[in-house]
């Protein structure tokens, strides 16, 4: 019995890991909402935009959009190299890159956060040195490769949205 029940939370806790959110379109897309203990008016945006430009400093390409207007919302685009993947025996990921956009919604301590258009380009080599070139949405990437990249950048997605949960809670300097 105990064994059992051992086996289902470790099958459950191990499908649970790997899981990317999904919107209603099928594409991956992390949401959610937070507030900072303090910020004035405008605070929180400097913090979201130093934020980014710190964080993202060796991305490949890494563009920073403010919406002047209603100085609410920072649109970020981002393309980071990733590292050569071995996925098993099998597969094996080369000059990879992921693109993805996050977008804040920024009001005076309350925020919200949107990460998505997820897009991904690497050079798959297989057991039999076949090579495909993949060059398309995450979502739409199938392959026996797959569970082990969304894990991949799934992990990747909690670390950077850990790290600016953090990040924006530290007053800045004038």
């Amino acid at each position: 019995m105990r064994i059992t029940v051992l086996a289902v939370a470790l099958l459950v806790s191990s499908v649970a890991v790997a899981q990317m959110p999904k919107n209603d379109n099928k594409d991956f897309e992390y949401k959610g909402e937070a507030s900072v203990k303090r910020a004035g008016t405008g605070d929180l945006m400097k913090r979201i935009e130093k934020w980014g430009t710190d964080y993202f400093k060796d991305a490949t390409a890494f563009e920073i959009a403010i919406d002047d207007s209603t100085k609410r919302f920072i649109e970020m685009d981002i393309t980071e190299t990733l590292v050569d993947s071995h996925f098993g025996v099998n597969r094996t990921h080369k000059n990879r890159a992921l693109s993805y956009h996050i977008k804040f919604d920024a009001d005076r301590k309350d925020y919200s956060y949107a990460i998505n258009k997820f897009h991904y380009k690497a050079l798959e080599i297989d057991h039999k040195n076949r090579e495909t070139q993949l060059d398309a949405k995450l979502s739409n990437i199938k392959g026996a490769a797959t569970g082990s990249l969304e894990e991949e950048i799934h992990r990747r997605m909690e670390t950077t949205i850990e790290n600016f949960t953090k990040a924006l809670e530290i007053e800045l300097e004038e």
